[in-house]
């Protein structure tokens, strides 16, 4: 029995395989970032469309609805009919809830993918390869301290 060379391939291909796992998820990630980044620029492209800040200033002169009874501004749903906005609908503190678009879409205020997204897609099938193929070195390297070679 050789040890040394059954453990190398044995970390060799459960490396190759902890590779592909690594690769399916990030291509996952991968799909959910490039899916966040896209509603990210399209709600920040109507939010700062023309339509929009004209309604904005219209909401900001005074064209919003109090409550009689505590005074306060209430949300405010604005309908705009324009640049392929249907709906605005505003909170109190003067920000965009969201946006309904005219093919029925409502699109949310959405942050943008941080760095630490994209180098997770990266470092994915990396983790994949090497933490299999340490593993495995590291408990034939063990064993083969137990086991005397033959002479």
């Amino acid at each position: 029995m050789n040890l040394r060379e059954g453990t190398r391939r044995l970390a060799l291909l459960l490396g190759a395989a902890g590779a592909i796992i690594g690769g399916v998820f990030a291509y996952a990630q991968l799909q959910s970032t490039m899916r966040q980044r896209a509603d990210h620029k399209q709600f920040e492209q109507l939010a700062n469309s023309d339509a929009v800040q004209q309604d904005r200033k219209d909401f900001l002169a005074g064209w919003v609805s109090i409550d009689s009874k505590t005074g306060e501004r209430i949300q405010w749903d604005q309908q705009v009919d324009k640049g392929g906005i249907k709906t605005i609908h505003w909170t109190k503190d003067n920000e965009i809830e969201s946006i309904e678009t005219e093919d029925g879409q409502t699109l949310y205020p959405t942050p943008a993918p941080g760095v630490w997204s994209y180098f997770l897609i990266a470092i994915l099938p990396m983790l994949g390869f090497f933490i299999p193929w340490g593993v495995v070195r590291a408990i034939g390297w063990t064993l083969a301290g137990f086991i005397q070679p033959t002479r």
